[in-house]
Formats: C-alpha cells, structure tokens, sequence
C-alpha cells in the first residue's frame, strides 16, 4: 500500500481488534487500496423499512392508546377494532411525515 508501512499497518489491525481504530484511519487504509471506506447501521432483522414501519406503529399505538384513555374517560372509548385502524392509520402518517421525537420513547 502506498505510503502504508507494516508498523502503520500492524497498528491499525491491533487497534481494529480492541475496538479503537478511528474513522479517520479506517479511511486512510481505504484510500491507501483504492477502496472507499462505507461506515454503516443496518438493522438486526428484516430490512431498513420494517424497523421504520415497527416504530411508527410502536409510536401511533403510544398516541393512539393515550388519547383512548382519554375518551373512555367521558364513554367516548372506541372499541378494539377501531383503535387498531386507527393506529395503522396513525403509523401511516407518522411514516409520511415523521415528527422530530419520531425515535424517542416516552
């Protein structure tokens, strides 16, 4: 590798096995082999659109199930049925146009 020694290179290896190496170094050993380095999160299971869709719902049966509580307080409850369409209809929106505490759990 141009530029690279063995010692630069040995460092990195050991650095890398104890969970230390940088971002930076990583990306230096990547252009020093023609390569790009790509940094990335993927999900345990399923896909990208799975894990959106798991916390839209999580998060709209939240809202959903709160504002419920709510109504049957005053016997405007909805029955069962209803408060799970409303809840995929919550998620639906949520996933349109997601709200900055999108990710947060309360």
């Amino acid at each position: 590798m141009v530029g690279r020694t063995r010692a630069n290179i040995s460092a990195a290896e050991r650095s890398e096995q104890k969970d230390r190496i940088t971002l930076q170094t990583m990306q230096t050993l990547a252009e020093a082999m023609a390569c790009k380095f790509v940094y990335a999160i993927v999900p345990a299971q399923g896909s990208i659109e799975d894990v959106l869709q798991m916390q839209a719902r999580k998060k709209a049966r939240r809202i959903v199930s709160r504002a419920n509580t709510h109504m049957a307080l005053e016997k405007q409850g909805l029955p069962v049925g209803q408060i799970e369409d409303q809840v995929e209809r919550m998620a639906l929106d949520l996933l349109r146009d997601p709200p900055s505490d999108f990710w947060e759990d309360e």
